[in-house]
């Protein structure tokens, strides 16, 4: 961009800005969505690609996508994110609420009502919701699986790589639902994940941040919701934020499953805590009879 920008018209340095300064969303999205980014056109997006040297949009972002594969490294966008701050852990705390206050308007922005109903009705009519995720997306899986469980719902996860995840896909049917969480990245592990959905007829729902517009045909729901700013760290609050309201729309799809599930799992709570009582007691009580002596 830098070589080209004085070759460039108004409305292509605008777009041009945009994919130099957003990446990582620019790398997952369609024409249309840059042109609604930009306050520009379709026509205007793919000129200017062509115009920075590309074929077109597709190379233009499979490039992107390579390079953001070296450049957004957890390392790097915690450096970023560091760097930002300053004023102390005063000035960390105050950053830190404004973006996620930011990034909660951008949340209502981007999940569409009418596919995040969809999502809740394909998860409460599942048998069973398989929660997909890797690496930093895994303790949001646990998580996910808990509360469907708490709310009366089959889930189980799949948080492995490698061989162990041939495991987890192999009891998927087609009466079962996906739920994806993959933010930026298509590694192998989700490609076939979603092969083997659509193999056997199970249906998919995909929490992404930018991964929306390249996988929308292999997924029946998208929910896109963003993490961070684009290059720093940001952890997964906006992700869990989702997943939360997820769950409990899921267990108000059926309240009458939802709360026996709360009874049954408060009831086997009382029977553990009691059990371990009644053991320290009889261990106390051993203890003690085992101190006396006999003349």
């Amino acid at each position: 961009m830098a070589a080209r920008f004085d070759t460039l018209t108004a409305t292509e340095r605008k777009i041009a800005t945009y994919l130099s300064e957003q990446p990582q969303r620019a790398a997952f999205s369609s024409a249309e969505e840059i042109a609604e980014a930009t306050g520009t056109s379709d026509a205007s997006v793919v000129r200017t690609v062509k115009s920075l040297g590309f074929d077109g949009l597709p190379g233009m972002k499979r490039s992107l996508q390579e390079h953001l594969g070296t450049l957004l490294t957890p390392a790097r966008l915690l450096h970023n994110t560091m760097s930002s701050f300053a004023d102390g852990p005063e000035g960390v705390l105050a950053a830190t609420l404004a973006e996620r206050i930011e990034l909660l308007e951008e949340v209502r922005r981007t999940v569409d009502p009418g596919a995040f109903r969809r999502a809740v009705k394909l998860i409460a009519g599942a048998h069973e919701t398989l929660v997909w995720g890797l690496g930093t997306d895994a303790s949001s899986v646990e998580y996910t699986v808990t509360e469907l469980h708490r709310v009366g719902y089959r889930a189980r996860p799949a948080s492995d790589t490698g061989f162990h995840l041939a495991d987890r896909l192999l009891p998927l049917g087609s009466d079962d639902v996906v739920l994806a969480l993959a933010s930026s990245r298509i590694r192998p592990e989700l490609e076939v994940t979603l092969d083997h959905a659509a193999e056997v007829g199970a249906r998919v729902v995909l929490l992404t941040a930018t991964l929306g517009e390249a996988l929308r045909e292999r997924v029946d729901v998208v929910l896109s919701a963003p993490i961070s700013r684009p290059g720093t760290y940001g952890g997964e609050s906006m992700i869990l934020i989702v997943l939360e309201a997820l769950t409990m729309a899921v267990a108000a799809e059926d309240q009458e499953r939802s709360m026996s599930a709360f009874e049954k799992r408060n009831q086997l709570r009382d029977a553990i805590h009691a059990r371990i009582a009644d053991t320290a007691s009889t261990a106390r009580a051993g203890r003690k009879g085992g101190g006396k002596r006999t003349s």
